[in-house]
């Protein structure tokens, strides 16, 4: 499990993200009843970026992903996006992680 994908587990538990009442299937595949937080679901930088606007709390991937937009001439940055959603507590559309297959 990757540095990102322990820090929005434990970004899930905060208050500012658990009064919105997701359940961890969401944004996460399973592993079993007791471990809710396997896989995600979703890309997670878009999650850490609306984490952190919800939390507000400094993103790491914000720049990152606007970069990537503004590179694909997208008319609204993905990053920027994602927060402005978050501060009028909507869930956004996320991009959805297609597992590969082995």
């Amino acid at each position: 499990m990757s540095a990102l994908e322990q820090k929005l587990i434990a970004w899930f538990q905060h208050p500012a993200i658990q009064c919105h009442n997701w359940a961890p299937g969401l944004f996460w595949h399973a592993e079993d009843a007791r471990h809710p937080y396997g896989r995600l679901k979703i890309d997670p930088r878009e999650l850490e970026v609306l984490f952190a606007a919800l939390m507000q709390q400094p993103s790491e991937c914000l720049a990152g992903l606007n970069a990537e937009s503004a590179g694909r001439n997208e008319p609204v940055l993905r990053g920027d996006f994602l927060t402005a959603n978050a501060r009028r507590h909507e869930l956004p559309l996320l991009t959805r992680i297609y597992p590969t297959r082995e």
